[in-house]
């Protein structure tokens, strides 16, 4: 039921700006893999957690088919003026601090969703930046472009909801295989809407087929 109800989803456009920041590459450009996902996220998010460790264990099964871009979205007033939110103080420092040096990113990324709780926390914040010698990430003026430009790309997508004015309003938020899944799934439905995604693609005999009675 949840594929067919995948399938009949819309089709929204990427992003005008796919992040450079990926948790899966299965090849060098990001349409060309079978799986594409656009992941909206917070690192202060419960749910993004939740789905972290859902795509984690996806990563290793659908290895070398699976590309996965981390499109920052802090809830947090600070940088986020695309959706009237300001539910995670220091979501933006994050952001900043895992986009800062992008040899990082996938370390820095790991360890705050490992950290939920602590990350919240300025101090651990702070220790962070020391641990991995990215003093300046909260004050250099390219990361925090890239981030902003990031963000909104959010509000390049039609309002879905009564009171928020974009369609990205919420994390997390992905747009699979250019559909928009907005929270999130029990593992095994958003396994077997991968599934479906790979045999569609290793399955190009599909057809319709119809009779107009004579």
């Amino acid at each position: 039921r949840i594929v067919d109800q995948y399938f009949s989803l819309p089709t929204v456009p990427l992003p005008s700006l796919i992040s450079p920041y990926w948790i899966a590459r299965s090849t060098e450009k990001f349409e060309d893999a079978p799986i594409r996902v656009i992941e909206y996220s917070d690192f202060l998010c419960s749910d993004c957690h939740y789905l972290t460790q859902q795509l984690d264990r996806l990563k290793d099964e659908f290895e070398g088919k699976l590309n996965i871009a981390f499109q920052f979205f802090p809830l947090d007033a600070t940088c986020n003026q695309v959706v009237n939110k300001d539910k995670h103080p220091g979501a933006c420092e994050l952001s900043y601090i895992a986009a800062y040096d992008p040899e990082k990113f996938i370390a820095l990324h790991d360890e705050i969703f490992a950290n939920p709780h602590a990350a919240k926390d300025p101090a651990w914040r702070e220790l962070l930046i020391k641990r991995h010698g990215l003093e300046g990430a909260l004050e250099d003026d390219a990361t925090r472009e890239l981030v902003d430009r990031i963000i909104q790309t959010g509000s390049e997508y039609e309002k879905n909801h009564d009171e928020y004015q974009n369609g990205i309003r919420s994390t997390p938020t992905m747009i699979i295989n250019n559909r928009m899944v907005i929270g999130t799934l029990p593992y095994d439905q958003l396994r077997a809407i991968f599934t479906a995604l790979i045999d569609e693609r290793e399955k190009p005999d599909r057809f319709l087929e119809n009779w107009v009675g004579h």
